[in-house]
């Protein structure tokens, strides 16, 4: 190789070093140990919404990234959606909450049950 060359070979190396180690760092490079406190955290939340009488747990979905925790799901008014958020900001190492739950409108539809599910199933195949 010529100088020359070798020399700009150098320069787009360094360059393109530069703009990876520039680039900022997201999700996916998080270490196992942010990784670990963020689940750890959304455990954490999940519990304490789960053992509160006046909230819904089993509707409400937690993430955790860097100890900001986000709610999202169906409640059933405004007052649980306030006491959930309550619930997460009380919880430590919590450091922020975004509240994206939804009220439901109208009476909350509960799944069928196994046994009418069943029935159901048998007299759609006895046809």
């Amino acid at each position: 190789m010529t100088r020359r060359t070798r020399y700009l070979s150098m320069v787009l190396c360094l360059l393109c070093a530069a703009i990876v180690a520039g680039c900022p760092g997201d999700r996916v490079s998080r270490s196992t140990g942010e990784a670990v406190d963020d689940s750890l955290l959304a455990n954490k939340v999940m519990l304490a919404l789960y053992s509160d009488k006046q909230v819904s747990g089993r509707q409400i979905a937690v993430e955790a990234a860097q100890g900001v925790v986000q709610l999202s799901g169906v409640v059933a008014s405004t007052a649980e959606a306030q006491r959930a958020v309550q619930i997460a900001q009380q919880v430590k190492g919590v450091k922020a909450v975004r509240n994206h739950l939804r009220v439901q409108e109208g009476p909350r539809e509960h799944p069928p049950r196994t046994s009418s599910l069943l029935s159901h199933c048998e007299g759609a195949l006895s046809i």
